[in-house]
């Protein structure tokens, strides 16, 4: 049922035309020029450290995605991504392959400056005041942000942790199209369900990583670091 309606959602997407493509090809491109300013000010070899192993990971995720639909779809007349599609129909296959593959790595890239812009700036979420238990800690996130601009910094600062961290989900996709033994697809959790659970492991890990560095940084925390 899931998986019908994830189908059904995908051609509804391709019906919008090839200009979708085109703006979603745009703003991996033009997202990955912005944080190049937008991760200026981040300082720290471990901030780096991490973003560059999190976009070496992505590029494996990615590419292996890239690889083994060529190699079980070399005419992508398989593929199921309506964006890539379209592109497909209107420009061949020529232009599809360095589509998939320019946005695969710009995408790639993209997760490496989003993990150094929340590492970077993950102060913004802290408390005011002196450490709190992980309760108080979650209804008083944020809280320093005042104006609407430090609001919305402190809301993509979330949206950076939670983009790094999907882009991992490709090793999955990797893994179920390199699958060709229907009796074995079928045993793997459906793809709406596999995103769902890995969301929500993924709000543990942003809640355990967050609060973590907030008890390691209780003079920072009290002191509106980050704004």
């Amino acid at each position: 049922m899931a998986d019908e309606l994830l189908a059904r959602l995908l051609a509804w997407i391709e019906t919008w035309g090839v200009w979708l493509s085109w703006l979603a090809w745009a703003t991996v491109f033009f997202g990955a020029l912005a944080m190049v300013r937008a991760t200026r000010n981040v300082r720290g070899r471990g901030a780096w450290t991490a973003a560059f192993v999190v976009t070496a990971l992505a590029i494996v995720a990615h590419l292996a995605d890239y690889m083994i639909t060529l190699r079980i779809s070399p005419d992508l007349a398989l593929e199921l991504n309506p964006l890539w599609r379209n592109i497909l129909r209107q420009y061949g296959l020529g232009v599809a392959k360095w589509y998939g593959l320019t946005g695969k790595l710009l995408v790639s890239v993209l997760a490496g400056q989003m993990t150094a812009f929340y590492l970077g700036g993950r102060e913004r979420l802290f408390p005011r005041g002196p450490a709190l238990g992980l309760g108080a800690f979650l209804r008083h996130m944020g809280e320093r942000s005042k104006s609407w601009r430090e609001r919305a910094t402190t809301l993509f600062t979330v949206f950076a942790f939670f983009f790094a961290g999907l882009t991992f989900f490709y090793f999955y996709i990797a893994y179920q199209n390199s699958i060709t033994d229907p009796a074995q697809l079928d045993r793997l959790p459906s793809v709406p369900a596999a995103v769902l659970t890995y969301v929500l492991l993924l709000c543990v890990a942003f809640l355990v990583l967050t609060y973590r560095a907030y008890r390691r940084a209780p003079l920072a925390a009290g002191q509106g670091a980050g704004q």
